[in-house]
């Protein structure tokens, strides 16, 4: 839900703020991703799987030591960024006038610190709609002030203000559901092993980040900052592929860390992984093709109408990271965190690299495609590394036919471009790879249980 709010802000944004603007929004999210996994030090993903290696009544202390260490972390980082908000404004900007904007971020960021725990323990306890309701209240809530702060003409300093605000109240909120799932004191044993687990992911997230964000910081030193507002309105589009990994995500790791150890648990986890990577394949071609044709649509501002060629490659790039977070999994299971670093390093190096040649040549679109690459690349080492440590049979045949054919779909909805009857043919054609998926690439045992899981 919080991505598909951003996702209808966009054309909120696109009347009201400046291309600029939209430039130094981009650039203080980076800041934001950037700073947030390592002032969590892996705790979020640590915590998560050390909680099911321990026993039901150590549950409650562990939870209770994480969410005080992780506070203590979260204050002394905030005291840094505020501390020394002017140099952090004059490295992204080129002067201090951002101060204001790079303490919201710091604001939002140790709210942020206080929700990971509490989420973490609705989704073990198998919470869903308990966390959906609190999500669904932050988003309510950040909507609402973002809605009225841009239409009074606060701008950037407005929608920093809601995101810190809404943060603040569903940490507040938060906190009484804390203390109901928590005991006191403060046991360092499985600490320790939560942070030996979680910290090789804090270099790892930093590098996704890089990955993901640092075309932002290199378009600026080649092209305009309207341009690289321009590219930011298609990365936020084409990160509607986002919206599927990020529902999926939170139930696959507790399905993974039940079945693990099960006798059969190998195959039917790679049964899913197998079944979820066509299923992202196809929601990736009609985004790829509808998207574009919804930009065009809704944006009024015809500078933003040059994003649309930027949207099916993000999407290309995002479905790459769909096939990380299926392949790589036997690294977590097998708790091999450090190889997590190892692999988004080489990643970001070849984006990063692949940045420098291609934006000075083709501009925005040469950094979208390196984003593809490096993606790209992870996907295919995380899947070489796992399979050592954890063997899984993803039967990948089907899912490499279910891709070609969405590759040619996409190829031929490209020939009529953005138009009415081109709008009416990308809906046809995703029609179709949807529908050979499901009678083709599927089998009869996976449309039957799919079946089961759609009619409840």
């Amino acid at each position: 839900m919080g991505r598909g709010i951003d996702f209808l802000l966009v054309p909120l944004y696109l009347h009201f703020l400046a291309p600029e603007d939209y430039g130094a929004l981009a650039l203080l999210f980076l800041l934001s991703t950037f700073l947030k996994p390592v002032v969590r030090l892996g705790l979020d993903s640590g915590f998560f799987r050390i909680y099911y290696d321990l026993k039901s009544e150590e549950r409650p202390r562990f939870a209770n030591t994480v969410a005080w260490f992780a506070a203590g972390v979260s204050a002394s980082a905030f005291v840094g960024i505020w501390v020394f908000a002017a140099p952090v404004s004059e490295l992204l900007f080129g002067h201090g006038g951002g101060v204001l904007w790079v303490r919201l971020v710091a604001v939002d960021l140790l709210a942020s610190s206080f929700v990971f725990v509490p989420f973490a323990l609705f989704r073990a306890e198998g919470r869903a709609s308990l966390l959906s309701t609190y999500s669904v209240i932050r988003h309510f809530a950040n909507t609402v002030l973002k809605v009225i702060l841009v239409l009074m003409g606060q701008g950037v300093t407005g929608v920093l203000i809601s995101d810190a605000a809404a943060s603040l109240l569903l940490a507040l909120l938060l906190l009484f559901e804390l203390r109901r799932r928590v005991a006191s004191g403060f046991d360092a044993t499985p600490l320790k092993e939560t942070l030996r687990f979680g910290l090789p992911k804090v270099p790892h997230s930093v590098l996704v980040q890089i990955l993901n964000l640092a075309d932002r910081w290199i378009l600026e030193r080649y092209v305009s900052l309207a341009d690289v507002g321009v590219y930011s309105v298609g990365n936020n589009f084409g990160g509607a592929m986002k919206f599927p990994l990020s529902a999926f995500e939170p139930a696959w790791q507790p399905f993974v860390f039940e079945n693990a150890r099960k006798e059969k648990g190998a195959e039917e986890i790679a049964l899913i992984a197998t079944r979820m990577a066509v299923l992202f394949t196809v929601t990736a071609l009609a985004l790829a093709l509808l998207l574009p044709d919804v930009l065009i649509f809704v944006t009024s501002n015809p500078r933003y109408h040059a994003a649309a060629p930027v949207v099916p490659v993000i999407v290309l790039a995002f479905l790459f990271q769909g096939f990380f977070l299926l392949s790589s999994i036997g690294i977590t299971i097998a708790k091999e965190t450090r190889y997590y670093p190892l692999i988004t390093a080489a990643a970001a190096a070849l984006n990063v690299g692949l940045n420098l040649i291609l934006i000075p040549v083709y501009g925005i679109m040469g950094s979208a495609w390196a984003t593809v690459a490096g993606y790209a690349l992870m996907a295919v080492l995380g899947a070489r590394v796992s399979v050592r440590l954890y063997p899984l049979a993803v039967d990948w045949w089907r899912v490499s036919l279910n891709f070609a054919v969405a590759l040619a779909a996409f190829v031929a909805g490209t020939v009529v471009g953005t138009s009415a009857l081109g709008a009416g043919l990308h809906v046809l054609l995703s029609g179709s790879v949807a529908w050979f998926a499901w009678r083709f690439i599927y089998n009869e045992k996976d449309r039957g249980e799919l079946a089961k899981v759609f009619g409840r």
